[in-house]
């Protein structure tokens, strides 16, 4: 199911870069989409520890109201909260609840990519091949909280009503913590002018700062209470991935050419100026995967409209047109099979599974699950099949 979606978004892709966009198309892409994430089950290397957090977060916030003392919470006050008015007052399930998550998010993507998008099926692609089977899927929390970053407060940035800006970002935080870099995004509107050849200056001294410093920086936000607990679990595994770094150049690059051709503060030009800030970040933190990809993810979305504009903007004789997509559908065929490898791996699924037959599993035949993936016991009471 996962190869064959794949295979109808590049087919609809193709025929969209390279004729005209059907708006029927692309709205019944994204229904499939979104039926696709909303009914899964089981899927992602998150979802029972999801069903496990709902329930405990549930418990938690009960115990703080009857004991009148919510520093006995350690989850984010505004998940725990509504972990407890979806399971303990309306008495809906835990997975109607990481339904509603993924449900929400992708729906706010999807209005994200309809707004600004110039070939919004190759967004979705991309978006497919990169961070759907991520986010959404799984880091569902974060999902929820990056969506309405692109949709309602990049707006915000751009008409500056920081006010406005920094009270979500807040109510964003309490969701999940990794929003604290949202605090620091504003700085964007302070740089008027730049040069690639800037750009790629920094970037060095950025990638200089990740390589040398990283330790100081990690040691440096532990001392921050309210996240020092995900900063050191995040930081147990430290090393440079070459390939992950050398695939984020080799996009970073060519988006980084649309400086040329967006106007002076549009709202194209905003979108670059945060996802360049995005790239500095990751630079800085590439030694610590899970704290890059946490943090630089915020602004990474944007490359879904980005890249588009790229290849829409610089390529009009045919062949160049062709070589040009083709190369950057290759990049998303790597990212997308990096994924679902990952995803095997982190299941962890039985031997028996691979890319090839990688499964999707459903509510409506969730039972198969224990077919294919180990299942830790401490999960197994959440595993229901009534």
């Amino acid at each position: 199911m996962y190869h064959l979606l794949f295979v109808i978004l590049l087919a609809f892709s193709f025929f969209e870069f390279f004729g005209k966009n059907d708006k029927i198309i692309e709205r019944c892409l994204f229904i499939l989409m979104l039926l696709f994430v909303t009914f899964r089950y089981g899927q992602g290397s998150d979802y029972f520890n999801y069903i496990y957090l709902f329930d405990v977060s549930a418990n938690s916030f009960e115990n703080a109201l009857q004991n009148k003392d919510f520093s006995i919470l350690t989850q984010e006050i505004s998940f725990t909260a509504l972990s407890y008015i979806w399971l303990k007052i309306l008495h809906f399930s835990p997975e109607s609840l990481n339904a509603l998550f993924s449900f929400v998010s992708f729906v706010l993507v999807w209005l994200f990519i309809n707004k600004y998008s110039l070939k919004p099926i190759t967004s979705l692609l991309f978006f497919y091949c990169v961070f759907y089977l991520i986010y959404p899927f799984s880091a569902i929390r974060q999902s929820i909280s990056i969506s309405i970053f692109i949709y309602y407060l990049i707006p915000l940035l751009q008409n500056r009503s920081y006010l406005k800006f920094y009270l979500l970002s807040l109510l964003l935080f309490t969701i999940h913590y990794s929003s604290i870099i949202l605090f620091v995004i504003p700085v964007v509107n302070l740089i008027k002018n730049y040069k690639t050849s800037q750009v790629y200056i920094v970037s060095v001294i950025a990638l200089t700062i990740g390589l040398l410093l990283h330790q100081f920086l990690f040691s440096f936000f532990t001392a921050i209470e309210v996240i020092a607990g995900k900063i050191s679990y995040y930081t147990e595994n430290v090393g440079l991935d070459i390939t992950s770094l050398l695939l984020r150049i080799i996009i970073f690059v060519p988006i980084l050419f649309t400086h040329k051709i967006f106007e002076k503060d549009s709202t194209r030009e905003l979108f670059l100026k945060i996802y360049i800030l995005g790239f500095m970040i990751y630079l800085v933190f590439m030694t610590s995967p899970l704290i890059s990809s946490r943090i630089n993810v915020y602004m990474r979305y944007l490359e879904i409209i980005l890249l588009v504009d790229f290849l829409v903007y610089f390529f009009f004789k045919k062949w160049n047109r062709i070589l040009s997509y083709s190369f950057i559908i290759a990049i998303m065929t790597i990212l997308y099979i990096k994924n679902i490898n990952s995803f095997i791996d982190q299941g962890p699924y039985y031997s028996d599974v691979n890319l090839v037959n990688y499964p999707y599993v459903s509510i409506f035949n969730k039972h198969t699950i224990i077919e294919t993936r180990s299942i830790p016991s401490y999960y197994q009471q959440y595993v229901l099949y009534d």
